[in-house]
Parts: C-alpha cells; structure tokens; sequence
C-alpha cells in the first residue's frame, strides 16, 4: 500500500459511520460517569454508562425506526436482566441454572433476525454483568437498573441528534460500499477473462463478493423507501432510487456472458488483441466505480475519459476482424461488446445521478405500495419461535450450546478460583457464534488481540506506572478504537479493548500487571471452550442447511425463469414481477454462496459430501448467470420474432428444477429425465439482419446452456444419495 492509498484509507476512517458511532458510545459512556465523579455520585454514572453499553450494539445499519426500537427493547431488556440478577442469590447451585436458563432463552431470540440477535446480546452482557458482583455499588437494584434504562434512552437522543445533523450518511456509506463491491466483482471477473486464478479460488472471491453486495443493496432498499415515506419524493432520494435501480442492473450485467463462459474463453483465446482490449475495458470500469467513490463530486469533476477511450478501443478492435472471421465466433464478440457497453452506461448514469450540479427530469418510478415488495420483512410471530424449539434447528442448538458452554466456563471459573469469572463468560457469549468456522476464527482473533494489548499496555503501565492522566486518555482512545474497528476487524477491535480494560484498571488498582495476566489467561480459557463446544456439543453441519438453501435458491430460479419467458412472450416494459423475481434469485443465490463459505470453514469430515455440495453450488452460480444473460438480453434488444424453440426447450428445464427439488426432499422424481436433444431455433438465413442472427444464436447457447445445467443438477444430487 503506497502513502496515497493509506491517506485515502485513513481519512475514510475517520469519516465514516463506524467511527462516529464509536465517538458517541464513547461521550455517552464517559459523560455520565465523569459528571458523576465530579458530583461524587460515580455509582449513578456507572450505571448510566452500562445502559449506553448494553444498547449499543443495536444501532447498526438500517433504517431509523427499526433502530431506534432496538435501542428501547436493548435497553428495557438490559435493565430488566440486570433487576432479575440483582436477586439472584450468591450460591453456585441457584446460580448456575439461571445462568444456563436465561442464556438460551435470550440466544432464542435470533430467530427474528439480525437486530434481534443484538437486541439479545443486551440481555447476555446484563447476565454477564450480573455475575461481575455489580450489586456493592451502593444502589439498590430497581434504582440501578432505572438507571440502566435512562442510560439506554440517554443514547437513543444522542443517535436522534446524529441523524439530525448528518441525515444522509448512513445512505451515502452504503452507496460507497455497494458501488466498491461492485468494482471488485468486475475485477474478480477480470481475473476469469485473464485466466489468472484457478476456478475455485475465484468463485469463493465472487461468492463472498456478490454475499455482501447483495446484503448492502438490501439495506439500502429498506432505508431508502422508509426516507421516501418520511420526506416524499425529493430530487435526494430520487437520484439515490434512480442509483440503486442502475447498481441491479450493473450486477446482472457483471453476471452476464454472450454463451456459456467455457465456450466464450475458448473464442477469446483465439483473439487475443480483442481479448487485451476486453480486459482493458474491464479494468477500467472497476477503476471508474472506484473513481466515483473516491471523489468529490460537489468540488472537483469526475474524470471518465479512460473508460471511454477503452470503450472506443475495444469496439475498433473489433472492426479489425477480418473476414475470413467464423460468423460465429463475430457475434459472441459482438455480443460481449454490447455487454460490456451497457455495463460502461451504467457507470456513467450513476456517475451523473450522483452529480451534483446535474439534474435529472422527472421519472416514473414505482409506488412506495410496490417498491414494499422489494423489502424483505422479518416475521415476529411466536409460531416462528415454536417452530424452532427443536434439535433440528440450527438456532436451538447454537442456543443450547452456549448456553451449556457459558454454565461450564463459570463453574470452572468457580472450580479453580479465577479471580474474574465473568470475562471467561464474557468471552464465551462473545466469540461463540453458531457455526463453526466463525467461531474458530475469532476464537484466534481474539486471542491474538488480547495478547498484542496485554504486552502493549503492559509495557506502557511499566515505563508510565503513576501517569494517571495518561491512562485515562488512553483508556477513552482505546475505547474508541475498538468501537470503531470490532465490526471491520475483530482482531483489532479485540486489542482496543484490551488496551482500554488495562487501562481502566491501572487508574483503580495498583496491580494491574496481575490483571494483565488473569485478562489473557481468562480470554484464552474461554475461547478454548468456545470453540470445543462448536466442535463436540450439537454441531450443525451446514450440509443440511445447504441442501435447503440449495432448494430455496432453485425455486427462486424457476420463478426468475417463468418471469423471462412471460417477458418474451408477451414483449411489454419490463414488469415489476420480473425485477421482484430477479432480486429473490440473487438474494437466494448470495444465501447459499455464503453457505458454502461456511461448510468450507468445518472441519474436515466428510469431504466427498463437501465437494459435491460445493459442485452443485458452482452450477448454481452458472444457472443464475445464464438467466441473467438471457433476461439481460431481452431486456436491451427488441426480439425480432417469437419462437416455439423457446418453450420446447423450458419446458424440460423446469422438470429438472422440479426434480432436482423433489431430490432435495429426498423423494422420488415424478418423471424419468432423458437427455433428448435439443430443438432447435427456427434456422436463419444470411440474408436476414444481423440482429436476428445474433438473436438466434443468443438465445439458442444459453438456452442449451441451461438445458445442460438443469440435468446436471438431477445427476449430482442423485450421487449425493449413492
């Protein structure tokens, strides 16, 4: 990384929405307590400090109600759990049951989702807290744990001013992240053009890819429409609805080939001027995505004329085909250079909506009432709870398993005498995530953190023993660095907290090198559990989630594929059923990629079952590419004429996806599938236009293409049952 880099990245940082969370957490954890030391009520301002604690984690992306209401729940939640420990008597036989009680019913809560996970995370640390002997702290429980709550409500007005002052930064965060996502997956698929990565390792760097940029666009749809009913249609929100809908399309175009990929690299390889001039193209898209991201566009103009010169390149490169040139092989170049083409407009259209000192005229969007429909919304119903109170659901047994994990790491604790106990629970509750993979890796995170801080803050307690100030810089600094860095980098944010913890205790005792060390013994105890627990106690193995999100992501392709052949038949404007159909194939698709991320991370078992569940995601990834080429293709070019080639070959498309699904519930196919050959388009002549040439030949490779896909579905699950 050169200084020019590391500027731009420092100064992101500082800019960016992680940061300024992290410098309100902290003033809203530091001032009630330095205000309560300077009155000489430091008892009032812990408490109020701890309900800033227990709702923080709640305010995470998304939209402002669902935030704020998590801070209320958080906070009620905490101060409720904090009253309930409170009266809980100091004997290990009460306590460990309660403990093991409360953890899996507040870990439960996860089945409503994300924010729902962090809304019971309060809970855990309250727990936590509990067993830390918070009740010296000369307030009686209902009055500590009122405080708590006005902690939590003290820091929900601090988020309400931050929003008023800076309303649109979360929005513009986003758009910057979504819009770098989508410059790293035109260059991972650079990378395939070039062939300078094997397969595997390029499909997991476009599956974590297309993962997040896909959980991004997500939270940008929920906020987005929220802000339009809140605030109307102005030019604002417009321009940003106008982007999002320009980011979809550029991520089915980044998807798309003219035929199936094999044989487009196969074409390349025979012209490799063309092909240069392709790559560079695509360099240079991922370079203006970037561009945008990082320039001023209220100061400075943004500089495209690159990706313009590549564009005329490539398509003079193609002009330089000579004749005796297969007509063939001219229009899959033709064809890509069409994609590639559309791909650049993209880029400029989000570039001049995001212009300032451009206007845009008046578009026709989508009612609010159908742009609902793009929002994935969360069932808070308690059927959903009931259903997984069972040994079969992958959030019970993480439940349980912590649960189990967090009443062993105490009564060890308790066993061996450890001075603090509750940081070995502390550690549990926080590393411990429900697959394995996770949990291994910030099991070392932390542990790595944790040791880096101990020998940093060790080292400045030594040479710095009676700097009182000092510490109480450091511990507020160090404190924002890991509010800052945790979700980024769990590593750094687990060196932060060390360094402030260390700190914090070297202004109250005088032996602080002595907590220093129970601090790394007590962080290691409890990742050792944590991850044992993951390994022996009721693992869920991802292959049978897999299978299920397998079969999810298969009906989402049968819907996105009926919504083309309706888009084909009847050639109207491109329906809101279509684009609905086409987002819930890249959603169920980016759900399973990241499953297969995480059955990669398990432990080595069953690796031939590994390696056909990853197989059968890989021809997945290729079905949602062909459909995306072909939906992409319809949707720019007027169709010249309808073929009854089109439905004949769909047709036993579909079977197999209905056969493929009934193999993944473990049935018996209701058809017997022959590999019939395939019909034909109705045959072109050389008179006819070009366009529906290339029409023909289109449609006709990737149809066969999904064909081919669609049987080798039937033939690897039917081997996963061998």
């Amino acid at each position: 990384m050169n200084l020019r880099q590391y500027h731009t990245q420092t100064t992101r940082f500082f800019n960016s929405t992680d940061f300024a969370k992290a410098v309100l957490i902290t003033f809203g954890v530091v001032t009630p307590m330095l205000a309560g030391y300077l009155l000489g009520t430091l008892n009032i301002g812990l408490a109020l400090g701890t309900g800033v604690l227990f709702v923080s984690p709640s305010t995470v992306s998304g939209s402002l109600k669902n935030k704020r209401i998590g801070i209320l729940l958080s906070a009620a939640l905490g101060g409720g759990i904090s009253l309930l420990g409170a009266y809980i008597p100091d004997t290990l036989w009460v306590q460990l049951p309660y403990l093991g009680i409360t953890v899996f019913l507040l870990s439960m809560l996860s089945v409503y989702g994300f924010r729902a996970s962090l809304i019971g995370f309060a809970g855990l640390f309250a727990v936590v807290l509990s067993f830390a002997n918070l009740s010296a702290s000369g307030l009686l429980p209902y009055e500590r744990s009122g405080l708590i709550v006005l902690g939590g409500i003290w820091y929900l007005l601090l988020t309400m001013l931050y929003d008023l002052l800076a309303p649109k930064k979360q929005i513009e965060e986003l758009f910057e992240t979504a819009l770098n996502l989508s410059a790293d997956y035109i260059a991972a698929r650079r990378e395939f053009l070039q062939q300078t990565t094997d397969r595997d390792t390029g499909l997991k760097k476009l599956f974590s890819i297309q993962s997040e940029f896909n959980e991004h666009l997500e939270k940008l749809r929920e906020i987005l429409l929220q802000a339009r009913h809140a605030s109307g249609t102005s030019s604002y929100y417009r321009k940003r609805f106008l982007v999002l809908a320009e980011l979809v399309d550029l991520s089915e175009l980044s998807l798309t080939s003219p035929v199936p990929p094999g044989t487009m690299h196969e074409v390349l390889q025979r012209y490799p001027e063309q092909l240069e001039a392709f790559i560079q193209l695509n360099m240079a898209q991922s370079e203006s995505l970037k561009r945008i991201v990082t320039t001023n566009l209220q100061k400075h103009d943004l500089d495209l004329n690159t990706l313009n010169r590549r564009l005329h390149t490539a398509k003079s490169k193609l002009q330089l085909l000579k004749q005796e040139t297969s007509p063939s092989d001219r229009m899959v170049l033709r064809n890509l250079y069409e994609l590639q083409e559309k791909q650049a407009q993209r880029i400029f259209s989000i570039a001049a909506l995001l212009d300032r000192k451009q206007s845009i005229k008046d578009t026709n969007t989508d009612s609010p009432k159908e742009l609902e429909g793009f929002i994935t919304k969360q069932d808070y119903s308690s059927r959903l709870l009931l259903e997984h109170l069972n040994p079969d659901s992958p959030i019970f047994r993480h439940a349980l398993r912590l649960a189990v994990t967090a009443v062993a790491g105490i009564a060890l604790g308790n066993l061996f005498s450890v001075q603090n106990p509750y940081w070995i629970l502390l550690t549990i509750v926080v590393i411990m995530r429900p697959g394995y993979g996770l949990t291994k890796e910030r099991s070392k995170q932390r542990i790595l953190g944790t040791l880096i801080g101990a020998v940093v803050a060790g080292g400045i307690v030594y040479f710095f023993e009676n700097d009182k100030m000092l510490f109480r810089v450091l511990a507020i600094l160090s404190f924002i660095g890991a509010q800052a860095s945790l979700q980024k980098n769990y590593r750094t944010g687990a060196l932060f907290i060390t360094l402030s913890i260390i700190f914090a205790y070297a202004l109250l005792r005088p032996d602080v090198l002595a907590v220093i060390q129970f601090r790394v013994i007590d962080t290691a105890v409890g990742a050792a559990l944590a991850t044992l627990a993951n390994a022996l106690l009721w693992p869920t193995r991802e292959a049978k989630t897999l299978k299920q999100n397998l079969a999810d992501s298969l009906r989402a392709h049968r819907n996105y594929l009926e919504a083309i052949e309706r888009h084909y038949d009847t050639k109207e404007e491109l329906a809101l059923a279509y684009k609905l159909a086409r987002k819930k194939a890249f959603i169920a698709t980016a759900g399973l990629n990241s499953g297969v991320q995480r059955l990669l991370q398990e432990p080595k078992g069953n690796d031939k079952l590994t390696g056909k569940l990853y197989e059968l995601a890989v021809l997945n990834h290729a079905f949602l590419g062909a459909l995306a080429s072909i939906g992409a293709y319809l949707r720019t070019h007027n169709v010249t004429r309808r073929s009854e080639a089109f439905h004949q070959v769909t047709a036993p498309i579909f079977k197999n996806i209905d056969n493929a699904l009934l193999l993944l519930e473990a049935q018996t196919p209701q058809t017997i599938l022959e590999e019939a050959e395939i019909l034909p388009f109705e045959t072109q002549t050389a008179e006819e236009p070009d366009e529906a040439l290339l029409e023909t030949h289109i449609l006709s490779e990737q149809l066969t293409s999904l064909k081919r896909l669609s049987e080798q579905f039937n033939k690897q699950l039917k081997s996963l049952h061998t």
